[in-house]
């Protein structure tokens, strides 16, 4: 947010289509976040803001580190372009990442619940084969 705000407060020129972009990014990258089925739980879909958040504040103090000197706006050129593509290889790295994380989890919670279920169907069988003897008796 300190470069952005740097941005905006000097006036540079470019400093809205930046932030339009970094929108742009936010929208991608919760749009494929969302893709995956086990990503769609309210607790991914909370790791997911914040790893978002905390990869934007770095990615953040980055540009700033290498936009602005002294609190003054220094113009890279055309070779400051590639230091924008830093945030999206950040976010499509913490998507991948969080997506393997969110569907090795769901598939073991898948496995547990299909065991309890098992369990819990054998239990009910024995249930009723007690009842079934002791109507007998």
């Amino acid at each position: 947010m300190l470069t952005w705000l740097t941005m905006l407060i000097q006036k540079i020129e470019g400093s809205n289509i930046v932030i339009a972009i970094l929108c742009a990014m936010w929208v991608l990258y919760l749009g494929f976040f969302l893709v995956v089925k086990a990503n769609r739980t309210k607790k991914a879909m909370k790791t997911a803001l914040i790893t978002g958040a905390v990869l934007t504040e770095i990615c953040d103090v980055v540009w700033f580190f290498k936009f602005f000197d002294n609190f003054q706006y220094i113009n890279p050129g055309l070779g400051g372009v590639m230091w924008f593509c830093f945030l999206p290889v950040l976010m499509f790295l913490g998507v991948m990442i969080l997506s393997y994380l969110n569907a090795s989890r769901y598939e073991f919670d898948k496995k547990k619940r299909e065991k309890e279920a098992a369990k819990a169907k054998k239990k009910e069988k024995r249930r009723k084969k007690f009842e079934t003897e002791d109507a007998e008796n």
